[in-house]
């Protein structure tokens, strides 16, 4: 509780902030206890800049501290940060993998989406349906790619996700102007055999993106 209260006194004071940062990684170097490397992680979280991306990288791939560097490396803003998770997606396994695309995902990070579309029919269903969601957050055309071999291949326990991640991405497409981009997948999910209710998000994304602007 003091050390943190000692770092919120710091807030809007940079120089000493980095020497926070640089202390809170010097615990992730250490040996200490599970505990103490979630609670730098935390703070990280929070005053994290470039400086903390090695370190947290290192861990991104270990099932045991994958989470809680996710945690704070996902909300640390840059290039190395994405590149950090992308890189270490190729390398981890298990839950650590899917959390990473999970993060890549809410990140946005477009340079991911081919790698992340490379994993919509594997055999581990969770992690390809942490892809199909991420993908939908990403938007671009090589998440669209990925969710047309998505729905080519996905289960039909799974086809839901792929739609919705459509859906997300033409809502997305709507909001940057977009509004040619966003009718074309409205129009390919409003027909024969795409369930009622996607068909009827899509109606209504079609309004909706008839009455905004066009790029």
């Amino acid at each position: 509780t003091k050390i943190s209260d000692e770092i919120r006194a710091a807030y809007g004071k940079p120089d000493e902030l980095k020497k926070f940062e640089a202390q809170l990684i010097e615990v992730l170097q250490s040996d200490a206890k599970y505990a103490g490397k979630q609670y730098a992680c935390r703070e990280l979280s929070i005053i994290g800049t470039e400086q903390s991306v090695p370190a947290l990288a290192g861990m991104l791939t270990n099932e045991e501290y994958s989470d809680m560097a996710r945690y704070a490396i996902e909300r640390i803003p840059g290039e190395a940060a994405s590149k950090a998770l992308l890189d270490a997606m190729g390398k981890a396994q298990g839950n650590a993998k899917v959390g990473i695309v999970n993060s890549l995902g809410e990140r946005g990070y477009v340079p991911a989406a081919g790698a992340i579309a490379a994993l919509v029919d594997n055999a581990d269903k969770t992690l390809a349906g942490a892809a199909i969601g991420a993908l939908g957050k990403i938007g671009g055309p090589d998440a669209l790619k990925g969710l047309d071999k998505a729905l080519q291949t996905a289960a039909d326990a799974q086809k839901m996700l792929v739609y919705d991640a459509y859906l997300k991405i033409a809502e997305k497409m709507v909001a940057e102007g977009n509004k040619l981009g966003a009718q074309k997948i409205y129009a390919s999910l409003n027909k024969e055999g795409v369930p009622q209710l996607v068909r009827s998000a899509a109606m209504k994304g079609m309004v909706k993106s008839a009455q905004s602007g066009n790029k």
